[in-house]
C-alpha cells in the first residue's frame, strides 16, 4: 500500500459518517512532514548509531569482527554498512523512513481488521509520538524489528507458523533486547488457544515449538558475540551501570518517568482520564458491531506484545525507546476500548502527544541525568522532545564517526 493510501477504508464507527469509505490524505501528508525532513539531519543524535557506523567498517570491510555493544547488532550492523557506504547517513535514513512507512500501513491494516473507531486519528497518534520520528528519520533499529514483531504477529494468527518463526528470529536476530516482546506474543497466542479450547492442543503445541524454534535461529546471530568474549555468556550483561543505580525503588521511578517520555505526562492523563471513563460507563456503551474473525486473537496476541515489552522496560529502564513496541500495540488496543467512544478524547490524545514534542512539562526531575539516584520535584517547562533531539543532530549532522559525535555533542 503506498503512503497515499492511508485512510482509504474507514469504519463507519471510525473517522467517517455513516457507512460512507473515506479517504484520509491529510495523514499522508501529516506522516511526510512530521517525519521525511529530518531525515537530511545527519545519522542522527544517539551515541550507538555511530558505534553501528563504525563497528560496520572494521567488522565487514576492516575483517576485525567486532559489535556496538552487548549482547551484538551483528544483523543491523552489517545491513547499515551496505547502507553507509553506498549513501552515507541520508540512504541510512530514508531506509528507516521506509520502515516508519511499512509500521504505519501495518497499524492501519490491523486497526482496520480490529475495527478501530478513529483509526486515522490513532495513527496520527502513532505518527507524532517522540520515539516514532526519531527512530523513523535516524539510523536506528528500532522500526525494523517492530516491523518485523508485527508481520510475524500477523502469522501467528494467520496460522504461517513457519513464516512467524523466521520474521520473530529476525526480529530478535535485529534487536536481541526485544526477545521478551516476541515471547510475549508466542505466549499470548498459546493461551489464547488452550483457553478457547479447554485445553493443550495440537495447534498450541506447534505455535509453542514455532516461538522455541525462532529463538535458537535468533541465538544464532549472537554466536560471533559469545565467541569473541572468549565462548562464555558475559555478552549478555547489560550495560546499565552500578547496582546503586537500580534498587527496587529507583527502578520503579525510572520505569514510570522514562515510560512517561513515550508519549508525554499530558496524553498519559487524557489516558488516565478515558481510562476512568471507560470503566465508569463501559455497562452502557454502545456495541460497536461485529468484528472479523479472529480479531478477538489479534487483540489478545497484540496484548502478549504489549505486555512482553512492558516487563522488559521494567527490567531495563534505560530509554524510552524501548517502548516503541508498546506505543504501537497500545494504540491499536486503546482503540477498541479507552478511546473507542470518544473523538473528543481521541483528539485530545493527538494534540497532547504533538506538543510535548515541542514543549515539555517538568514535574519531576532526576538528581543526576543520566545516572540518577533519586528525584526531585520540579515545575517547569523546557524543549520538547523532538525540537531537543533536532538541535542535538544539527551539532553532529557531519559526524560519521563516534569520536566526531563525541566532540561535537560537548
Amino acid at each position: 500500500m503506498a503512503i497515499g493510501q492511508f485512510g482509504s477504508q474507514a469504519s463507519a464507527q471510525g473517522d467517517s459518517t455513516g457507512s460512507r469509505t473515506v479517504r484520509f490524505p491529510w495523514l499522508a501528508a501529516f506522516f511526510l512532514l512530521c517525519i521525511f525532513p529530518l531525515c537530511f539531519l545527519g545519522y542522527g543524535s544517539d551515541n550507538d548509531t555511530y558505534a553501528v557506523v563504525v563497528v560496520g567498517v572494521r567488522t565487514w570491510h576492516e575483517h576485525f569482527p567486532i559489535t556496538s555493544r552487548n549482547p551484538g547488532y551483528w544483523v543491523y550492523e552489517a545491513i547499515i554498512y551496505v547502507l553507509s557506504t553506498l549513501g552515507g547517513s541520508l540512504l541510512c535514513n530514508l531506509a528507516s523512513f521506509l520502515m516508519a512507512t511499512l509500521v504505519a500501513w501495518r497499524f492501519w491494516a490491523l486497526g482496520l481488521r480490529l475495527r478501530v473507531p478513529y483509526l486515522a486519528l490513532l495513527t496520527a497518534c502513532l505518527v507524532v509520538t517522540p520515539g516514532f520520528i526519531i527512530a523513523g528519520s535516524s539510523t536506528d533499529d528500532y522500526l525494523w524489528s517492530l516491523l518485523c514483531m508485527i508481520l510475524g504477529a500477523e502469522c501467528i494468527v494467520a496460522d504461517r507458523l513457519v513464516a512467524a518463526t523466521l520474521l520473530s528470529a529476525l526480529a530478535m536476530a535485529i534487536r536481541g533486547g526485544n526477545g521478551p516482546v516476541v515471547a510475549g506474543g508466542f505466549a499470548a497466542a498459546i493461551v489464547y488457544e488452550v483457553w478457547t479450547r479447554r485445553g493443550v492442543t495440537t495447534k498450541a503445541l506447534k505455535i509453542a515449538a514455532a516461538g522455541l524454534v525462532s529463538a535458537f535461529l535468533a541465538a544464532v546471530a549472537f554466536y560471533p558475540s559469545y565467541v569473541i568474549v572468549g565462548r562464555n555468556m558475559s555478552f549478555t550483561a547489560a550495560m546499565d551501570g552500578p547496582p546503586e543505580l537500580w534498587t527496587p525503588f529507583l527502578r520503579l521511578g525510572k520505569f514510570f518517568y522514562k515510560g512517561s517520555v513515550a508519549v508525554g505526562p499530558l496524553a498519559l492523563v487524557v489516558i488516565l482520564i478515558a481510562t476512568v471513563l471507560y470503566f465508569k460507563n463501559r455497562h452502557t456503551l454502545k456495541d460497536l458491531g461485529p468484528r472479523p474473525k479472529d480479531s478477538n486473537r489479534l487483540a489478545v496476541v497484540c496484548l502478549g506484545y504489549l505486555i512482553g515489552n512492558l516487563v522488559l522496560f521494567l527490567r531495563y529502564p534505560i530509554e524510552f525507546y524501548y517502548l516503541i513496541p508498546s506505543t504501537f500495540f497500545f494504540l491499536l488496543l486503546a482503540g477498541i476500548t479507552l478511546f473507542a467512544y470518544s473523538r473528543r478524547l481521541t483528539i485530545a490524545l493527538l494534540v497532547t502527544i504533538l506538543s510535548f514534542d515541542f514543549v515539555w512539562p517538568i514535574f519531576v526531575k532526576p538528581n543526576v541525568s543520566g545516572r540518577s539516584t533519586g528525584a526531585y520535584l520540579h515545575f517547569g517547562v523546557e524543549p520538547g522532545i523532538i525540537l531537543d533531539d533536532t538541535h542535538a543532530r544539527m551539532k553532529v549532522m557531519h559526524c560519521h564517526d563516534y569520536q566526531c559525535f563525541t566532540d561535537l555533542s560537548k
